[in-house]
């Protein structure tokens, strides 16, 4: 499936705010939701099948079911942060704000803090989630007010990126979909007002 933003209407009801323009890429922010968002995390399952690096873990279905479980609490919302590249949507974030405590429990949540959940880009390794996060997201929260993201991730290819930009506060394992593997995973707090 391919997105193009031209089937977005930037000005329309839709929330969707334009955060960032470098060259043909286009970052923006939708404060709806629309499931199509979630295409480049469905690309990435797609690779994973197609070059035998299947992990036992769907992506897509985990993050196609947070959004729905996201929308049942009042007290919490979420942001959808895409990036576009000659207009084709190529990577896809999601912000989550409000009563986070109900949503986390490997550690305590500090007051005017964000998660960072199931963030993807269909280039890995280019350096565009670096730029992404440090140029477009963190500054956009920060100016709201924000002063911390925390990130769990079992994806160790991006480990450093969080290290970088902030620091381990805790570790976890959960079993794949199938109760095939051991998944490890970090948990990184990002403090954005430093």
């Amino acid at each position: 499936m391919t997105i193009n933003i031209e089937d977005k209407d930037l000005n329309s009801a839709t929330c969707m705010d334009v955060l960032f323009v470098r060259k043909n890429e286009k970052f923006v922010v939708d404060k709806s939701f629309d499931i199509k968002y979630l295409s480049p995390i469905g690309r990435y399952v797609q690779w994973k099948l197609e070059n035998n690096c299947w992990d036992d873990y769907n992506e897509l279905y985990h993050a196609a079911k947070l959004t729905q479980d996201l929308k049942k609490h009042a007290d919490v919302w979420f942001d959808t942060h895409c990036l576009f590249r000659d207009d084709l949507l190529t990577g896809v974030l999601l912000i989550v704000g409000g009563d986070l405590e109900k949503l986390e429990t490997k550690y305590g949540i500090e007051d005017e803090s964000l998660l960072l959940k199931y963030f993807h880009i269909s280039d890995k390794g280019q350096g565009y989630g670096s730029f992404w996060l440090k140029s477009v997201v963190i500054p956009y929260y920060e100016g709201t007010g924000f002063k911390h993201i925390y990130v769990n991730s079992s994806h160790k290819d991006s480990f450093p990126l969080y290290m970088r930009l902030g620091s381990v506060i805790a570790t976890y394992q959960q079993m794949s979909d199938n109760n095939l593997y051991c998944r490890e995973g970090s948990c990184f707090l990002v403090n954005i007002d430093d």
